[in-house]
């Protein structure tokens, strides 16, 4: 096969259709920031992007070695691949919330000096999210359901700092809280605020990665039941205005690996953030 660089649509939707045709399998780092992942377990405020919802409840599967739990995995067939799930089994009436840092830096707030040693290929216009949600093994009756309840991208900005903005434009086919069961995947896309993306394009602020929240919810009965949300194919658009028609004619962000430090990217006399992600 071919060599093929990796790219993103720059200031364009993604297709609800052929998901796995528009951008490279996103394993191995190939993805525009680091492979780990932070979880949430307390109710959380940050400055930028409000309050986010977490108790300690149910589970985070996930894993950066296995196509079916694998956060960037961008295929959309079959129910046993749920990406990075929220999952738990309850008898009782109620919700639950889980969020979760995906890239370097995880949980840190809004203001935190960034680690210089933190991880990511440094994307400049980063301003929006994609990814297939899914509530696969969720229990269809009873008011068994899971909601992406809040999304957020994180940065670091050109003071060193990190910089978290909350994504609140739809330019996708799932609005935020709609709520999902059964074998379905849904195209989630959400852009951040026009002003704020005014913000990231013009300035130098650098990609660090992903901040979701997953809602599971029980509303009628007394059986324990499975409950689970899940992401997979995690995507980012780009530039200021990320919300036209898909066109494969359309203009491509050329991008590095995901897995350079920042020292290493930000010294003068070194090539590797030069470093380009191919196959």
């Amino acid at each position: 096969m071919a060599d093929q660089i990796l790219t993103y649509p720059h200031g364009i939707k993604y297709k609800s259709i052929g998901w796995a045709n528009q951008v490279k399998q996103g394993t191995g780092n190939s993805i525009p920031c680091n492979d780990e992942l932070t979880a949430g377990t307390s109710i959380y405020t940050d400055s930028n992007s409000g309050k986010w919802w977490a108790d300690g409840s149910g589970n985070l599967t996930y894993s950066f070695s296995s196509a079916n739990n694998h956060p960037f995995n961008q295929s959309a067939g079959g129910t046993d691949q749920r990406g990075v799930h929220f999952w738990l089994e309850s008898k009782s009436n109620q919700t639950w919330d889980k969020w979760f840092d995906i890239g370097a830096e995880g949980g840190k707030s809004s203001g935190t000096s960034m680690n210089s040693g933190a991880r990511s290929s440094w994307l400049r216009e980063v301003t929006a999210i994609w990814f297939l949600f899914n509530g696969h093994t969720t229990y269809e009756s009873q008011g068994c359901y899971a909601k992406v309840a809040k999304v957020g991208l994180r940065y670091r900005d050109p003071n060193g700092k990190i910089q978290i903005y909350e994504c609140t434009e739809n330019i996708g086919d799932l609005a935020l809280g709609t709520l999902v069961r059964g074998s379905g995947k849904y195209m989630f896309g959400y852009a951040v605020p026009s002003n704020k993306r005014a913000t990231i394009c013009r300035n130098d602020y650098r990609f660090l990665g992903a901040r979701i929240q997953i809602q599971l919810q029980k509303t009628n009965g007394t059986i324990s039941r499975t409950i689970c949300g899940g992401c997979t194919g995690i995507r980012f658009g780009l530039g200021e205005n990320p919300t036209g028609t898909y066109n494969e004619t359309n203009k491509r962000a050329l991008v590095g690996r995901g897995n350079l430090t920042w020292n290493e990217f930000n010294a003068d006399n070194n090539d590797d953030k030069l470093w380009l992600e191919t196959r």
